[in-house]
């Protein structure tokens, strides 16, 4: 018997015993648990992997014959444990496998598996159920039927389709749980926000949504409403989602309406931080046209591991110019007009109203993709060995000006690989280049990802320069960019005296930026992740320093991850 100890109670290593052959050596039973915290993840408490394995005579090895792992979570007070336990039997050794012996279906279920009976299940069972679990199954069986049952759906929809006066403002939901449909209004006071261009604005949307739980497919039709106070204007989107199926997830979108768009379509800069940092810095970073449009996209994915989209878009793009200087903190600094190209021209614009048609197709390859195979459909397993490739063509035509239509390609490389307990790695590279694109309209530009206001908001910043100002690199002749990341998810944070208290993650960054007739750009950053109280980590801090042709500047990064769901 071997008692395994960890060397620190921070470090992602196990404890408990091994136990083993007196004259080989070999294994034939573990009994090892691990902490939540130990592994990064705070809402686990601890879990506990128990394995025993018998001699097989034939093959003279040991082999592993039942496993259980244990554990017990929970967050906010709510407390859950759970068991599975595995048995494996009828081995086949063989001494050589033929060549495409193995796919990459690691896994497979067969049809309707998880519709057998109980008659099906006894004959097959490796462990006999305690009276403890047949009476459990006894009352989830009749419980699962009773909430299967429209009287039981239609009582809990009552109660939760009760509408309130201030559903008007907030939001409602109403379900029809039994005919799998639900009907969602998004509230006007859950989405206030405000821009030098429109003003305070209020958005708000109504959806309904169809569901095939068993299928897991479903068909949304939406549509969102925005009002600009001080722009005195109403805008309407519209949008339909189709699913066909969870096999090759094929999927539709078809999008309209009129919209106040951000110049770079990735929305480097939310609303939520654009209006705390205009209203109380007098910062009006978002940059923004209006875009009139029609557009349909269609993506499946072709075989194991290769992914296609064509999409199609017709729009009218118009100028907008700020309407308000209001601030709730006052100064003398003035806010900058809404050309990113003039931001101290307030009679300018960066584009004149045109017309176009732009088409795309992209193609993903996730080389070496696993994939396991469920009654309710096929789930992908990315290969850490390989990275994933993507490109893409983008062609414009039939603009109001011809100057406005171009050819584009791009690629990108997207690599995450796991190095063992010294934690991950992450590299994106991206390029790209523009034919026929020299008078081409300030919208289809390519714009990078930059943040001029100190808080970060993505998990991670391999799509992002952390103090590059959103508009001064844009470009519409090439370009190339990388993003590094590594998390050492604790390897060594675990190993520092007092900070190892703080349970976080070093993280190390780099980031490079080439265009032409200009120098690149690079930043440099240290940082710590997974920061925060008890069991939520939402918070992370980084140290970023920029380069371009020397030294540039340096900030601090503040990294609130929550703002995603908020936004």
């Amino acid at each position: 018997m071997i008692k395994v100890i960890p060397r620190r109670e921070s470090e992602p290593v196990m404890e408990g015993y091994i136990y083993i052959v007196d004259d080989s050596y070999s294994i034939y039973a573990t009994d090892l648990s691990i902490k939540g915290s130990q592994m990064q993840s705070p809402a686990i408490d601890k879990l506990t992997l128990k394995q025993s394995y018998s001699y097989n005579s034939t093959n003279k090895i040991w082999v592993q014959n039942t496993q259980t792992i244990d554990f017990i979570a929970g967050m906010l007070s709510i407390k859950l444990n759970g068991k599975f336990t595995y048995v494996y039997s009828n081995f086949e050794f063989e001494k050589k496998f033929e060549k495409k012996t193995f796919s990459n279906e690691i896994l497979s279920f067969e049809k309707d598996a998880n519709k057998k009976d109980d008659s099906f299940w006894n004959t097959i069972r490796p462990v006999p159920l305690t009276e403890e679990e047949s009476t459990d199954y006894v009352k989830k069986d009749v419980l699962q039927t009773k909430k299967k049952s429209k009287v039981y759906l239609d009582s809990i929809d009552a109660k939760h389709n009760k509408f309130k006066i201030t559903d008007i403002l907030m939001g409602y939901s109403y379900k029809n749980s039994f005919k799998k449909w639900s009907l969602n209004y998004d509230g006007p006071l859950t989405s206030v926000s405000f821009n030098t261009v429109q003003g305070y604005r209020i958005n708000a949307g109504l959806n309904y949504t169809k569901f095939d739980e068993e299928k897991r497919t479903y068909t949304r039709i939406g549509s969102r409403f925005d009002y600009g106070f001080s722009e005195e204007k109403l805008r309407a989107t519209a949008n339909y989602v189709h699913k066909f199926n969870n096999t090759n997830n094929s999927i539709l979108y078809l999008n309209g309406g009129s919209a106040a768009s951000q110049f770079n379509g990735n929305n480097p800069i939310s609303n939520i931080v654009n209006t705390v940092s205009t209203l109380f810095f007098k910062n009006n970073f978002m940059k923004l046209y209006e875009k009139n449009f029609a557009s349909a996209t269609f993506g499946r994915e072709v075989v194991n591991g290769f992914y296609m989209n064509a999409g199609v878009e017709y729009s009218e793009r118009k100028p907008l110019y700020n309407t308000t200087d209001f601030t709730v903190i006052k100064n003398d600094d003035l806010y900058t007009s809404n050309n990113p190209l003039s931001p101290n021209d307030e009679t300018s614009a960066a584009i004149e109203k045109h017309n176009l048609v732009k088409t795309n197709i992209s193609m993903r390859f996730n080389f070496g993709q696993k994939y396991l195979t469920r009654p309710d459909g096929k789930f992908n397993i990315p290969n850490d060995d390989y990275p994933s490739l993507t490109l893409g063509y983008e062609k414009t035509f039939a603009a109001t000006d011809k100057n406005y239509e171009y050819d584009f390609l791009a690629a990108r490389i997207n690599y995450d690989l796991t190095l063992g307990n010294k934690g991950n790695l992450q590299i994106v590279s991206k390029a790209g280049k523009f034919f026929n694109g020299d008078n081409i309209s300030f919208v289809d530009y390519r714009h990078f990802n930059g943040n001029q206001t100190h808080i970060g908001q993505s998990q991670n910043y391999t799509n992002v320069f952390n103090l590059l100002p959103y508009y001064t690199a844009s470009t519409n002749d090439s370009y190339s960019e990388t993003h590094i990341e590594h998390n050492d998810k604790g390897f060594f944070m675990n190993k520092i005296p007092l900070l190892k208290l703080l349970k976080s993650q070093l993280v190390l960054g780099f980031h490079n930026l080439a265009i032409p007739e200009r120098k690149p750009y690079q930043e440099f950053s240290v940082g710590l992740d997974n920061l925060g109280f008890g069991k939520f980590k939402m918070f992370r801090v980084d140290y970023v320093r920029s380069y371009q042709d020397g030294y540039q500047g340096d900030g601090v990064i503040f990294g609130l991850k929550f703002l995603n769901v908020l936004e």
